[in-house]
């Protein structure tokens, strides 16, 4: 079975168990179709960044092209592996530009995989709009849903779970939620802020979420405790994270709490990918 994934980078502890979890041996990173050496580059550095906690074992991994994947695994009659399009932390700043670059990875990938999953909530887009690539995809897609069957908002609500972070929000709405990914990528505040600040206001005015002044002003006004979301005992233990918590909590005087993640809403959707594609076998 070749299974796609499209995913936002943030999710690569959640993609690093669906690796684990669907036992495949091979797997291809996706580069981008562009002769521009710096666009590559970065492109490099970001699967780099993915990969980073991955235990890769007797994994094979290339990077390649779609085009040169699907090449790749005819001439050599694969028959089983995992293709996964990392997308960079900021696209959720501009919804309508993610939803394209999703809609034609799912095109792209439709050539080659039984299935893709979409490592990514609403993200600013409507459920509506989400849904409806879903439908016209020519391949079944899967994506986190709450125990309604209803897509997540964001990263935080796919560590954690819906009914939880409402809860946190309810308890106390200055939340500000921080993942190991998240800031290992991001260890500056000022620029945790400008990358996060979408996830948790969905559609921002632009214009706001690059005024660094309004950002830090509403940090300060409505902020009051940061939730540093571990999956294991060693992110509780991780120095590097906790200290990228500490100094973000410290700039803009806030608690923190600690809150166990999971990727639990992944894995049911990597099952109900293998469940479409069984049922359409029989």
């Amino acid at each position: 079975m070749h299974i796609g994934i499209i995913t936002c980078e943030i999710l690569r502890r959640e993609i690093k168990e669906v690796i684990e979890k669907a036992g495949v041996d091979k797997l291809f990173l996706v580069l981008p179709e562009t002769s521009n050496p710096a666009i590559n580059a970065l492109s490099r550095r970001m699967n780099k960044r993915f990969l980073s906690e991955m235990a890769t074992g007797d994994l094979k991994i290339k990077e390649k092209t779609i085009e040169k994947i699907e090449s790749k695994i005819h001439e050599n009659n694969i028959r089983d592996s995992m293709i996964i399009e990392v997308m960079e932390l900021r696209m959720h700043d501009c919804p309508d530009k993610l939803l394209a670059e999703v809609k034609e990875g799912i095109r792209k990938m439709s050539a080659i995989v039984d299935f893709v999953l979409l490592g990514y909530g609403l993200c600013g887009s409507t459920v509506g709009e989400i849904e409806k690539i879903i439908e016209e995809a020519d391949v079944p897609v899967v994506i986190q849903r709450d125990e309604k069957g209803e897509i997540l908002n964001n990263c935080i609500e796919i560590a954690l779970g819906r009914k939880r972070v409402q809860s946190l929000l309810q308890a106390e709405g200055g939340t500000f939620f921080m993942t190991p990914a998240g800031a290992s990528i991001i260890k500056e505040p000022q620029v945790i802020l400008e990358s996060t600040i979408g996830i948790i206001a969905g559609k921002l005015n632009r214009s706001v979420a690059i005024d660094t002044p309004k950002i830090i002003k509403l940090m300060k006004n409505h902020y009051r405790r940061v939730v540093k979301v571990c999956y294991s005992e060693a992110d509780e233990e991780d120095k590097e994270y906790s200290k990228t918590v500490e100094n973000f909590a410290k700039v803009f005087g806030l608690e923190i709490k600690t809150e166990r993640g999971s990727s639990k809403l992944t894995l049911d959707a990597l099952q109900r990918g293998f469940d479409s594609v069984h049922k359409s076998n029989h």
